[in-house]
């Protein structure tokens, strides 16, 4: 049986990482070899907005010895990304350049939506119950130097994520100037989060009871459990009762000392205390019955992804439907008509599987489109004017776990444009980053929804039942209905004609109507 190995690059905001995963069918994902190298690029980054030239220069030799390492493995692939503290860099691209240019290695920024999938993909691939415990009220929490990111599921469901920038190094730079006027460290960062943390749970949680918590994140969460015992991840869990006893244990004490006690840098030691505070606060908020800690990683995340690329190991849970979900969710807050969308969404999907062959595009094109479907008629809850901008900039205000900033803006002006004239690229292009690749997606998107929701323009789901089948130079188009089907008849030779502009074929409307 093969055996891939995998190495995985993570640039954070207070260290670089390489881990080397060997991936097979019968053992799954297995760390081999770990490296670290301590870098704070958060401390330049999130202080002054860029990142000097001495880290640059610094990160560069690092990433040179880490891929002469991967060279010694020999690895099948490899994946090196970048988070919040590049992300948020102004001088983000001329870093990417000179690593390129330096040491060959390609290194791609994840937008904070992609980050956290990544992230919670990782604590699904190691828990054989992780669907069983999705199915009551739980909460993954995902911390690290820049911000923290809580997902609530429900009934298997994914049913909010929202993002703070409330991280561990983020909160200890914001009170380096404060600590020296108080003893009580902890009342300092509690005073600094309670509100943001109460506004979540009065916004999203409510009376909503959330049992399970997963802890995840960098190094933090190691910390709670050294014992070699607990190198199963899967039985990392503790109840409340035990947290708060691995909580007072770090509270009240200086750096040097949970240094010592901990056996740890001092530089990690300084991001344990706001750390163990922000979790502390969010378990209090909760109250739930049991604390997961599965000590995850990014990098495990990016392996499991190439390990399902390459038909290793198939994916336990339905990560798509998550981001299906997510959107659901916001356009339920927008006061979007469900059973319209949800219509829709039948539609666009047989037109969209009927055009493959002829469009080419992906099962990922496929998901955003349903995201678009879901979410193109936003822009009503703000007003009747202007609705396909307004649905355009909720979408980009609203993270959708998942999905890129590049994705996000492509499912954004597909909304836009299901209301508004369809623009020449050379016009969009001055606005906007589509090239002419995702130009055309944009508006195979719209195509498909303005049709789709041509064949609902009532908003009564008068079609029972549809096919679609191609046919030669027609998309002969199959309904059956059980009432008059006039209006969407009369108004409906637009959204054909744009069709047929779009994709160089005929749309042929074929009606039958049940009793």
């Amino acid at each position: 049986m093969a055996v891939l190995t995998f190495g995985a690059i993570h640039i954070g905001s207070y260290e670089v990482t390489l881990e080397i995963f060997e991936i097979s069918r019968k053992n799954g994902i297995h760390c081999i070899d770990k490296v670290a190298h301590r870098i704070e690029l958060g401390h330049d980054s999130f202080s002054t907005g860029r990142i000097g030239f001495g880290m640059v220069d610094e990160l560069c030799d690092v990433l040179k010895d880490f891929r002469k390492i991967m060279d010694t493995y020999r690895v099948d692939g490899y994946s090196a990304i970048a988070t919040s503290a590049i992300r948020e860099a102004e001088n983000d691209l001329f870093i990417l350049g000179k690593i390129h240019q330096t040491t060959g290695i390609d290194v791609r920024i994840l937008s904070n939506s992609e980050q956290r999938f990544l992230s919670y993909k990782a604590v699904a691939s190691i828990a054989d119950n992780f669907e069983d415990m999705i199915r009551e009220g739980t909460a993954v929490v995902d911390l690290d130097g820049g911000s923290i990111q809580i997902s609530i599921f429900d009934k298997s469901e994914l049913i909010i994520t929202q993002n703070m920038k409330i991280g561990n190094l983020r909160v200890r730079e914001k009170l380096q100037n404060a600590v020296g006027r108080t003893d009580n460290y902890e009342e300092l960062v509690e005073q600094l989060i309670d509100y943001d943390f109460e506004l979540f749970r009065t916004l999203y949680i409510k009376d909503r009871k959330i049992r399970n918590v997963v802890l995840n994140g960098d190094f933090i969460t190691e910390m709670i459990f050294q014992d070699p015992k607990h190198r199963d991840r899967s039985t990392r869990i503790l109840t409340r009762d035990k947290f708060e006893k691995w909580y007072r244990r770090i509270v009240g004490k200086s750096v040097a000392d949970l240094a010592i006690e901990n056996n740890i840098a001092v530089e990690y030691a300084s991001l344990l205390r706001p750390s163990a505070v922000i979790y502390h606060k969010i378990v209090a908020e909760l109250e739930p019955e049991n604390i997961w800690t599965p000590g995850t990683h990014l990098q495990r995340g990016l392996a499991y992804e190439f390990a399902e690329a390459h038909d290793v190991l198939k994916a336990r849970h339905d990560f798509g439907n998550d981001i299906v979900s997510c959107a659901k969710n916001i356009a339920i807050r927008y006061a979007v008509s469900a059973p319209h969308i949800n219509n829709m969404d039948v539609t666009a999907m047989s037109l969209f599987d009927a055009l493959l062959p002829l469009t080419g595009l992906t099962s990922k094109d496929r998901l955003m489109l349903r995201v678009a479907v879901m979410l193109h008629d936003v822009g009503k809850f703000i007003g009747f004017n202007q609705i396909g901008e307004n649905s355009r900039k909720i979408i980009m205000s609203n993270e959708i776990i998942g999905l890129s900033h590049a994705e996000r803006e492509i499912i954004a002006l597909s909304a836009r444009y299901v209301q508004e004239d369809f623009p020449q690229h050379e016009d969009i292009v001055m606005e906007t980053s589509l090239d002419t690749e995702r130009y055309l997606k944009v508006a195979a998107f719209v195509a498909i929804i303005r049709l789709a929701n041509g064949l609902d323009r009532s908003h009564r789901q008068k079609i029972q039942n549809i096919s679609v089948e191609l046919k030669k130079q027609k998309l002969v188009i199959r309904i059956e209905v059980r009432e008059s089907f006039a209006l969407e008849e009369g108004l409906l030779q637009p959204e054909l004609d744009f069709f047929n502009e779009v994709f160089g074929i005929r749309p042929v409307l074929k009606l039958k109507r049940i009793v």
